[in-house]
């Protein structure tokens, strides 16, 4: 059961929600990972695909902790040899082995690691270089001369500098004070240039310890690694993995269910669109099989969600409906999660974005046990979490040990603990607008709290008011209309409009199969891939049929039948591609750019108001 541990704060008498106590243990973090390698040294540390590596064609092979540290230590003494301890160093690569590589031989050379989202373009990269003012550079590709002319050296990530008779007790890490800065982390933002978030020793330890008081782990399991390492949110779950022994495997995105495949790893940490997509892709093999088969199939689909909604908020299903789920389990949901990669699954956090309850209900009834979450940069990554048994869906959960919570008066989240961050760099101003003089950090999300648990209404800055005054927040909205399994993305617009309206981007893969199974026409060698083979663009006269037009208005009008009359979306314009970190419209971890997107679809966003 859990504890209630909600009190007021002193000036306001506002509930103040917190996640208990917090023994905190010293640093620094190179002193962390030398104890975590004498206690786990002969245990794998990472897993990844690397034939350069002693693996046959790409087959994923292991690196031991003691085997990681030594390469690690050579690594920073490498470094070491054209930069002092406090100096900035500079990563722009993709999540690889390499990367974390880099992070922990930083963290034992007393540098501070600066990430660069590969995704930034070059002005925004070479702003973050020149900004935190970074001598050293690693990078996978040749930058380009605007963004290399921002530092004295670029490294090749495939030709790390060593120094491999470096002495372990040279290593100036150690001598880190825990309150000393370990990253910057420039915040891909919605608009304009990024903000440089200060992170130091003390704020990953503190979540470490936090990450560790709810999530039991064995020493020897297995944990994914494929969201970008530029975010916190990757790179503190590796560290919590190392943390209990667990070793990190290195994904690769486009053979994602191969992998996991292969893997069958103990730990899932994602945002929903990954298992958005596996969930498409299950009912889409569904509608595809026929005779009895297929009737199992549904008929064990339904029992799942029915299962995960009863098991909502720590509820017991009755004596019918656990025998019925016994039943679909040894029938469909055990081949389901070997299939998906997910057999061997203990844990599985989603985070960075919200989660339909309707996702969750099926993977809770299918026996993956996810768990939502929320905090940010400016938190190390951690705020709240649901926890197993103690799980409710439409929330973020409860405050982690070591983290209060409470909402100012117009909503808003405010954060304080151990885990929040320093400051940003180089920018008092925007510091002193975050973190205000009692320590509270200044989220700029708005949140309610139903019981003791957290949830997040939307970006307080995205508040659209209508003509008529009314107040509109897109979030909820949107969640709504994703709820439809032919909506992938959705953006609500109603910002000084007489009503709302929405630009739909459909599910394609879940509208191309409709079209097959309707023998809709339209120019199929128009239908755009990526490299999993996930639609992300159709012809226009897929989407101009009329039985396409009169689905999606069906599906829109049953996200209404739940929102407010002046919430309801009055029109729609269907998009006919994804929107893209490429044509700037999402961020590197995968966020709305609404201005943006709105000048991409400004005419079509027109057009519904005429």
């Amino acid at each position: 059961m859990a504890v209630d541990h909600t009190t007021t704060t002193e000036a306001s008498e506002r509930p103040v929600h917190d996640g208990g106590p917090l023994d905190v243990p010293a640093g620094p973090l190179a002193r962390w990972f030398r104890d975590r390698v004498q206690t786990y040294g002969d245990l794998p540390a990472t897993m990844h695909r690397a034939s350069d590596r002693g693996g046959a064609d790409g087959a994923f092979v292991a690196t031991t902790f003691d085997a990681f540290y030594d390469e690690a230590v050579a690594v920073a003494g490498g470094f070491l040899q054209t930069m002092e301890p406090g100096d900035r160093l500079g990563i722009r690569a993709e999540t690889r082995y390499e990367w974390s590589l880099v992070d922990v031989a930083s963290i034992l050379a007393g540098l501070v690691l600066v990430p660069v989202y590969p995704s930034f373009s070059p002005e925004q990269a070479r702003y973050v270089l020149e900004d935190a003012g970074v001598r050293t550079l690693v990078t996978e590709r040749d930058p380009p001369l605007e963004v290399a002319g921002a530092v004295e050296w670029v490294v090749d990530v495939e030709d790390l500098p060593r120094d491999e008779g470096f002495e372990e007790d040279d290593l100036p890490g150690f001598d880190v004070e825990d309150d000393d800065l370990a990253t910057i982390i420039y915040t891909s933002g919605t608009t304009g240039f990024p903000k440089g978030c200060e992170l130091t020793h003390r704020n990953f330890l503190a979540q470490l310890a936090a990450v560790a008081s709810f999530i039991d782990s064995e020493p020897g399991d297995t944990s994914t690694c494929f969201l970008p390492l530029s975010h916190v949110y990757q790179r503190i779950s590796n560290y919590a993995d190392w943390n209990q022994g667990v070793a990190t495997v290195f994904i690769e995105v486009p053979r994602l269910l191969e992998d996991l495949g292969e893997t069958q790893p103990n730990g899932f940490v994602t945002v929903p669109r990954v298992y958005r997509r596996m969930y498409d892709g299950v009912q889409k093999q569904i509608r595809e099989t026929e005779g009895a088969r297929g009737r199992i199939a549904r008929w064990a689909v339904g029992v799942a969600h029915e299962y995960g909604r009863a098991v909502d908020g720590g509820g017991t299903p009755g004596p019918g409906l656990r025998a019925r789920h016994a039943l679909a389990d040894r029938l469909v949901y055990g081949q389901l999660r070997e299939r998906l990669g997910l057999r061997d699954v203990n844990f599985a956090i989603t985070g960075a974005a919200s989660i339909d309850a309707d996702l969750l209900h099926f993977l809770w009834g299918i026996g993956v046990p996810v768990m939502e979450g929320y905090g940010a940069t400016e938190t190390a990554a951690g705020g709240t979490l649901n926890r197993p048994g103690e799980m409710r869906a439409g929330t973020v959960g409860r405050p982690v040990p070591g983290i209060e919570i409470t909402l100012a008066d117009d909503g808003e989240v405010l954060i304080r603990g151990p885990q929040v961050f320093r400051g940003y760099w180089n920018n008092p101003e925007a510091t002193a607008e975050a973190i205000d003089a009692d320590g509270w950090y200044h989220t700029g999300d708005v949140g309610e709290w139903d019981g003791e648990f957290l949830k997040i209404v939307d970006r307080k800055k995205r508040l659209q008011v209508l003509d008529t005054g009314k107040n509109v927040y897109p979030g909820p909205i949107e969640t709504a209309l994703r709820r439809s399994p032919y909506i992938g993305e959705a953006m609500v617009v109603g910002e000084g409009r007489k009503y709302v309206t929405a630009l739909v981007q459909p599910n394609f893969d879940v509208v191309v199969s409709f079209a097959e199974e309707r023998g809709l026409a339209y120019d199929e060698e128009a239908v755009e891939r990526d490299d999993d083979g996930t639609v992300v663009a159709v012809p226009t006269e897929l989407l101009d049929h009329e039985a396409v037009r009169d689905l999606l208005q069906a599906e829109v009008d049953a996200a209404n039948a739940d929102l407010a009359g002046y919430e309801q979306v009055k029109r729609i314009a269907v998009v006919e591609r994804t929107f893209t970190v490429e044509n700037e419209e999402l961020t590197p971890t995968l966020k709305k750019r609404r201005r943006n997107i709105a000048e991409n679809f400004g005419d079509r966003i027109e057009a519904l108001y005429v």
